[in-house]
């Protein structure tokens, strides 16, 4: 990895640990797929954005960006029981915008159809299978493409093998049980919604 995606990597990894709320009210087994996610996220951004010179701020955003897209995630897991259709759906909608403002017009995003059937069925599905398959279906593609023969067979360069394995992430995060979960919030502030939700912010 070259250093400055590096840099970046790192930058919007340690604002995924910095966030508890991407695994508030999920249980340790649950939150590791959502942790190890947002790291392969986290470095994949790092790469991307390492061509365009991005600045200190602008690597801040995407790690806001990212952290919030989990959360949102985590939300949806947690709050189905509570919450009515409306604000599912509006949380969904907030999931396909955030992704937009990480990976562009390419992004995944859920369909209103997708989002009516899992409402409509989610009841019927564990925490930990509904988590996976929200994971899987909004895994950018080029991030989902597993690595090719040629590349599995190509020879390590001397600066790749002598770096040392990061530190998982997870490392950092676990074995914590998070507490209970709390109203869901949203916004800088992470005030709580209330009556006017502020998905939209």
């Amino acid at each position: 990895m070259p250093p400055d995606a590096e840099r970046w990597t790192k930058q919007i990894q340690e604002t995924i640990a910095d966030t508890s709320a991407v695994r508030e009210g999920l249980t340790d087994e649950d939150a590791i797929p959502l942790i190890d996610w947002g790291i392969a996220c986290a470095q994949f951004l790092g790469q991307q954005i390492s061509a365009t010179a991005p600045t200190e701020e602008q690597v801040g955003a995407l790690g806001y960006a990212l952290t919030r897209l989990m959360t949102r995630l985590t939300w949806l897991v947690t709050y189905r029981h509570k919450k009515d259709a409306v604000w599912l759906t509006r949380t969904f909608q907030m999931v396909n915008q955030l992704g937009k403002e990480l990976y562009g017009d390419g992004a995944p995003v859920v369909p209103d159809e997708e989002i009516a059937a899992w409402i409509a069925g989610h009841a019927a599905q564990s925490d930990s299978d509904l988590l996976r398959g929200l994971i899987s279906r909004l895994t950018p593609p080029a991030l989902a493409t597993p690595p090719t023969a040629a590349d599995s067979a190509a020879p390590a360069t001397p600066t790749t093998s002598a770096q040392p394995a990061p530190k998982p992430l997870t490392a950092d995060l676990f074995p914590i049980t998070p507490p209970a979960p709390t109203e869901p919030v949203d916004s800088q502030s992470h005030t709580p919604p209330g009556g006017n939700d502020d998905q939209t912010q």
